[in-house]
């Protein structure tokens, strides 16, 4: 894949993948502001994620109509123009309708951006572009969560939104002069649309496991980075809302993981050893975060991001190496079961933590973890 390709997806990525998570260190002040509780605010996020549970896969139908670049520049566009609404919105059930519009453009670059790099892509080195691709979502939602919390605490929640709103009309021209108009091979537009093809690709039993395997570590990420900022402030009252956003700091170790995770398959032996690796990092340190102390929780933090992460980037590029035809719609699914346990993972616990407290919080999502480990275990080690 040319380099001025893969920039424009770094940067669609990383601006796309921002503006998703942006919210998430700022929910207390939200709450604060709008005068609603835990429970409501968190909806900001699950609003978001309800939209990437099914469009993705209707995207992937359209993408062998209209090519991945046009949707890019489509989507980018209108979602400009949704996150600055938000910043100027006085209803927080307002703001909930407007992050439930924004996952719709959300999930149809996030598509476009991973059938880009499949069509563009040796299958030898599919592999490779998507572990640094996930690297990027990572340095997304990085930055979205940091800098986000760096602007709110100085200027406010709502100068958060403008600035991101004005970062994503730079993807227009980055996109249009950048990208190629990719067609999709005449052989996948045959029958697409027939359920019967649906079934036999989406729930082959390979590829359903590493669909339920992402949907068990999503829901238990959303659940930790959504209501991990109540956690702090119920251990820390003056916490900042920069504070709160340098928690997340964690995500850097997972940039450098999904970075080298090709090297740490050839290490351990293949995708599978590495995945259950992976879960079993994420476990370990779950279990660190249920203790009462902020040091420990930053600390934290950055092992299960790397355990996150390298089972995210490796499953994404495992899957692409094993499929061969309808990559948009088998990629459009996977990021549909991803953010399924999205919405679950940032709802769900969220109620448990509020009348049963933050330990049986972590019971919860110790439960979906092993989920996870167990069908990444019917795996087999040769594909």
């Amino acid at each position: 894949m040319p380099i001025k390709d893969f920039l424009a997806i770094i940067y669609t990525t990383i601006l796309t993948i921002s503006a998703l998570h942006m919210p998430q260190p700022l929910l207390p002040l939200l709450g604060s502001s709008f005068k609603v509780e835990m429970d409501t605010i968190s909806l900001i996020m699950s609003a978001t994620f309800i939209p990437l549970t099914v469009i993705p896969v209707i995207s992937g139908v359209l993408l062998n109509f209209f090519s991945p670049r046009k949707m890019i520049i489509f989507a980018a566009a209108i979602h400009s123009f949704v996150v600055f609404s938000i910043s100027m919105a006085e209803n927080v059930y307002l703001v909930i309708f407007l992050r439930f519009i924004e996952g719709f453009l959300i999930s149809a670059i996030l598509t476009s951006n991973t059938t880009y790099i499949a069509l563009k892509s040796v299958k030898e080195k599919i592999q490779f572009f998507m572990s640094y691709y996930i690297a990027f979502t990572i340095i997304g939602g990085l930055l979205g969560r940091v800098l986000g919390s760096i602007i709110a605490n100085y200027f406010g929640w709502r100068a958060c939104f403008q600035v991101m709103s004005l970062s994503l009309l730079v993807v227009l021209p980055i996109v249009y002069y950048f990208m190629e108009e990719l067609k999709i091979p005449k052989i996948q537009k045959k029958d697409y649309l027939s359920f019967k093809n649906f079934k036999l690709v989406v729930f082959n039993k390979k590829i359903f496991y590493i669909y339920i395997a992402v949907f068990c570590l999503f829901f238990v990420f959303s659940g930790i980075t959504n209501f991990l900022p109540f956690r702090i402030k119920s251990i820390n009252k003056q916490a900042s809302e920069m504070l709160i956003g340098l928690i997340y700091s964690g995500y850097i170790t997972g940039i450098f993981i999904s970075f080298i995770a090709t090297k740490i398959i050839r290490v351990i032996g293949n995708e599978r050893k590495t995945m259950l690796f992976g879960f079993s990092v994420y476990g370990f340190f779950l279990l660190i975060l249920s203790l009462p102390n902020m040091l420990l929780i930053f600390i934290a933090m950055f092992g299960f991001c790397s355990g996150m992460f390298l089972v995210h980037s490796v499953a994404s590029g495992y899957l692409n190496r094993i499929v061969t035809t309808q990559k948009s719609l088998v990629n459009g699914a996977y990021i549909a079961f991803y953010y399924s346990g999205g919405v679950v993972g940032s709802y769900l616990p969220g109620i448990v933590y509020k009348n049963f407290g933050w330990q049986s919080f972590i019971i919860i999502l110790l439960i979906l973890l092993f989920g996870g480990f167990f069908v990444v275990t019917k795996l087999s080690d040769h594909s």
